[in-house]
């Protein structure tokens, strides 16, 4: 696999070619997509779950794919196999492209990003056991701000006695520092694991950096970045990071369908000479490129790609691609930036994490004193329309790092569909909430 550098479209033009219409919604920026009956009634703070609404070229390429292409990729010789086969090619040369990797071929696609991470996670302890001959156990170096999608799976080797795990924690702001990572790595150890950005703070990891004091201690670790958060907000470059194991959502800062992602593997993860492969095909079944035999192919992507993949969410996911500009995220964090300004003037309000937009994704999380974050959330959805999540995001060992415990915190995140107007609406609801206003 000779590297080559492959890049996605960053100017701005309107997306998919849409022109404005008189049904949009007057609250919401034309970025992609047409005002609905739904979007008319709801303010939709919660896009680091998933981002809406999606642009309207997302679901008009799922259904041409429904209506005119949508047979089973790589299962048949006839024209809607081989046509459903050349969107799986598509998407992947898009996914290789937004993070610079080597060749298309090294880009798994997956059925989201926590399948994504359990393919890694899973493929590589698997793997390292099975090239262990000395008695001992693999270790792993994990952090704080990781989403359960990582620290169950690990949990769950831990606990069965299969290998051993650091967690390292992370600071009020949720920066996890590389001389801590460094002093958890053992003779042992076989992975770190890395959040890109956290879901809870969006605080974003000085990854280039962090990576380059690891692999000074020891260039051999295999190192995972989670790039859930970030893949279709910021620039990633797997190659000049050195990243071994990249898993991304295809549904978040992309604007695609949920069920899509993908897994950048490395070829220090996965060699081209496939017997010193580090990642164990974990799940097996048909591939359609090789069918005779038991065992399953060796070269990527086949060799990590068993079953049929999402060929109808990938056609909306290749859409979404081709109409991501930096214009859109511009906007969501100048959407952002009104959040955290208006949150800061409101006494009663904590917000954690960093003080700005500097350094974060468009996630803001606080809470109102007195008031459960799940009560915030409730009461923004019945009596104001407003979408956001209250709770602990799936991230329990950051919300016990940063104080918040158990109750969690409100999490906000405007997208590309969030208008001034909108933003103004949420921080007046939020005001009335407060016991001053009370």
């Amino acid at each position: 696999m000779k590297g080559r550098q492959l890049r996605t479209n960053l100017s701005w033009e309107r997306p998919c070619g849409t022109a404005q219409t008189s049904n949009e919604h007057p609250l919401s920026p034309v970025l992609g997509y047409t005002g609905h009956f739904m979007a008319e009634q709801l303010i939709y703070l919660d896009n680091a779950a998933t981002s809406w609404p999606k642009p309207d070229c997302v679901g008009e390429a799922m259904v041409d794919f429904l209506t005119h292409r949508a047979g089973n990729p790589g299962r048949g010789g006839h024209r809607l196999a081989r046509e459903a086969s050349q969107v799986l090619e598509e998407v992947r040369e898009r996914l290789a492209g937004l993070v610079n990797a080597p060749c298309p071929q090294r880009m798994i696609l997956s059925h989201g990003c926590t399948d994504a991470l359990n393919l890694a996670i899973h493929g590589v302890l698997r793997a390292d056991m099975r090239n262990r001959c000395d008695g001992t156990k693999p270790h792993v170096v994990t952090t704080a701000i990781e989403h359960n999608a990582v620290l169950r799976t690990l949990h769950c080797y831990a606990t069965s006695d299969l290998i051993t795990m650091t967690i390292v924690p992370c600071d009020k702001q949720g920066y996890v520092h590389a001389d801590k990572l460094i002093e958890a790595c053992t003779d042992c150890t076989a992975l770190m694991t890395l959040s890109h950005a956290s879901n809870v703070l969006g605080t974003i990891q000085p990854i280039e950096a962090t990576i380059k004091a690891v692999r000074a201690h020891d260039p051999e670790i295999l190192i995972m970045v989670d790039a859930a958060q970030t893949a279709g907000h910021f620039p990633i470059d797997v190659q000049g990071w050195d990243i071994d194991l990249l898993p991304l959502a295809g549904h978040k800062g992309l604007r695609g369908p949920t069920g899509t992602g993908g897994l950048y593997v490395s070829p220090r993860a996965y060699p081209d000479e496939c017997d010193k492969t580090r990642v164990f095909c974990q799940r097996r079944g048909g591939t359609g490129s090789m069918a005779p035999g038991l065992e399953m192919p060796t070269k990527l992507p086949d060799a990590l790609e068993a079953g049929t993949s999402n060929a109808v969410g990938f056609a909306g996911l290749i859409a979404a691609i081709d109409a991501l500009t930096h214009e859109v995220h511009e906007h969501e964090m100048a959407m952002t930036d009104q959040v955290l300004k208006g949150l800061h003037a409101i006494p009663s309000v904590t917000i954690y994490g960093l003080p700005t937009i500097v350094g974060r994704t468009p996630v803001v999380l606080f809470n109102i004193e007195g008031t459960h974050p799940r009560d915030v959330m409730t009461t923004l959805d019945a009596e104001h329309g407003i979408a956001v999540r209250g709770g602990v995001h799936c991230a329990p060992l950051l919300h016990e790092a940063i104080g918040t415990g158990s109750d969690g915190g409100v999490r906000v995140s405007p997208g590309s569909g969030t208008s001034a107007k909108q933003i103004d609406i949420f921080l007046d609801a939020i005001r009335a909430m407060t016991p001053q206003h009370a």
